[in-house]
């Protein structure tokens, strides 16, 4: 089957629906829809049973994407492994990370890379904690960064990294100078909420979500730019980790105190890959490029 058919099928699986795959393809939904239709009519079965309450994989839809993955990946193992018989190290590599990371982190990581090997690409989609697991079990991502993860049938732990809840907030805040910071001292100050809506509930705590429906911020959102942008007005204080402020933090624009209660000292930021993944000679050297990077990143944020 052709290539197109093949990235079509794959994003459809991901995105159950058309109109998205088309969008993340960057083609049209009709165009999608034919060669979906094109696979459909060479296998001689419906891979995707569509009503009203969306699209779903059939059984065979399932073994089909299977296919499609491992022949996609093939292809670009084929590609690099040609290439780098010259010397020369290209493919691409996909990542599935949270949007924290999106702001320093990644930027910084995939410049460095792209200065150096100038035949290496990446694909990055930001999702939730959860959804970084989902990917890369299914091998639909070379690698992810998610928190928390645990070793299991499609995943493996590559790093991992302390990454606590802090306070952040001005540096000429009033409870800027505490070596640490409960959240009773918090409770009379204007609090800014990241809206911690599905999965992200799973790492805040009993104590740190009962402490949020009891006192009301000034603001809840799930824009980072917002949150942050109010956080260097002086508008209030966030509960958060120290991923999405790194430049802030250390440029002295922002600080973070640490935060004593329960599971804020529990969270972990994990790099995972699948065990089922074939290597190439892109993602061994960004696997190694994103070691290093969180080892710096850890020394950066004091961790021993």
């Amino acid at each position: 089957m052709h290539a197109t058919a093949l990235r079509c099928l794959v994003m459809v699986a991901e995105c159950l629906s058309i109109r998205e795959a088309a969008e993340r393809l960057h083609i049209s939904p009709s165009a999608v829809s034919r060669q979906i239709q094109k696979v459909e009519d060479r296998l001689g079965t419906r891979l995707f049973d569509r009503d009203k309450n969306g699209t779903h994989l059939t059984e065979a839809g399932r073994l089909a994407v299977q296919h499609a993955k491992e022949t996609l990946s093939g292809y670009e193992r084929l590609h690099g492994d040609i290439r780098n018989l010259s010397g020369m190290v290209s493919g691409l590599v996909s990542i599935a990370t949270l949007n924290s990371l999106t702001v320093k982190f990644l930027p910084e990581l995939i410049s460095s890379v792209a200065d150096q090997h100038m035949e290496v690409t990446f694909r990055v989609v930001a999702c939730d904690p959860m959804e970084v697991s989902q990917q890369v079990a299914s091998c639909s991502v070379d690698f992810g960064l998610t928190f928390n993860a645990v070793e299991a049938k499609g995943i493996k732990v590559l790093k991992n990294m302390p990454c606590p809840f802090v306070v952040i907030m001005r540096p000429d805040h009033p409870l800027a100078s505490e070596k640490s910071l409960t959240l009773d001292q918090c409770s009379g100050q204007r609090l800014i909420y990241q809206e911690n809506s599905g999965p992200m509930r799973l790492f805040l705590g009993e104590d740190l979500e009962k402490f949020q429906h009891l006192h009301l911020p000034v603001l809840t959102s799930n824009s980072l730019t917002l949150l942050k942008n109010l956080l260097l007005r002086g508008t209030g204080l966030a509960f958060y980790t120290r991923l999405a402020f790194a430049e802030e933090l250390s440029e002295g624009k922002l600080v973070a105190v640490p935060l004593v209660c329960e599971r804020a000292d529990s969270i972990n930021l994990n790099l995972i890959t699948s065990p089922h993944a074939m290597p190439t000679a892109a993602t061994r050297l960004v696997s190694r490029t994103l070691k290093q990077a969180l080892e710096q990143l850890s020394i950066d944020f004091g961790n021993k």
